[in-house]
């Protein structure tokens, strides 16, 4: 009997540091970033293929599928989501346009677009153009972080 009450108060002193490392651990996080255990991130994907071209993208991660959207020229649809707390969310889309266009990118990375990154986003706003895709910069108020369609980030 003795031994089973020695094991409970193991486990609850195991639990209580565990909770205390946690409660640390967030503290320690928020004084880099506030609220990064709560903040949600907004990925918007606006069409601007630029010849009246029908945009189709199908976007999932490896725990969603967000389903095929259809985009008229110039509109945008978006989602919302919360980055894991080990860095590694991400989304990718599958596009295609008229001609027999086809191609993928990763429209959230959390590697690239992480808020410990060079270029971080919240609000990942995309412009989607047949020369690649590009993201809205907030320093510049541009959509000049682009990149080629194979990921490389166009200089």
């Amino acid at each position: 009997m003795a031994n089973v009450q020695r094991t409970r108060v193991h486990v609850v002193v195991i639990f209580l540091l565990i909770q205390i490392t946690l409660l640390q651990a967030e503290t320690i996080a928020s004084d880099v970033h506030p609220n990064i255990f709560s903040r949600k991130s907004v990925v918007r994907i606006t069409n601007r293929l630029g010849d009246g071209s029908t945009l189709n993208l199908h976007c999932k991660s490896p725990n969603d599928d967000l389903g095929l959207q259809i985009l008229a020229q110039h509109k945008f649809w978006s989602f919302t989501f919360r980055p894991n707390i080990w860095g590694t969310t991400y989304f990718t889309c599958h596009f295609t346009w008229p001609q027999g266009h086809s191609t993928h990118f990763d429209i959230y990375d959390d590697i690239r677009d992480g808020v410990n990154r060079r270029t971080p986003c919240i609000y990942c706003f995309w412009d989607i153009s047949k020369d690649g895709p590009c993201r809205f910069n907030q320093a510049s108020n541009l959509f000049d972080i682009c990149y080629y369609w194979n990921g490389k980030r166009k200089e």
